[in-house]
């Protein structure tokens, strides 16, 4: 935390968390709610996929800015 700021890494970390937490309150609710499971999966891991592969790339992009 240089001047004051949150560190980057911190952010960054935090709407992944927020975002997985909010996968899978949706994944809870569509079971819940009866959709067929094989279904809700499909679409709770092509959320996973997509949210670690956004955090990956907003890693790669904060690391190439770092680098002079």
């Amino acid at each position: 935390m240089a001047d004051g700021l949150p560190d980057d890494l911190e952010i960054i970390s935090a709407a992944y968390a927020d975002r997985l937490k909010e996968l899978f309150r949706v994944f809870a609710e569509a079971v819940q709610t009866g959709e067929p499971d094989r279904e809700a999966v499909i679409r709770f891991k092509r959320g996973l996929l997509s949210v670690r592969r956004v955090r990956e790339l907003a890693l790669a992009a904060l690391q190439e800015s770092e680098t002079p």
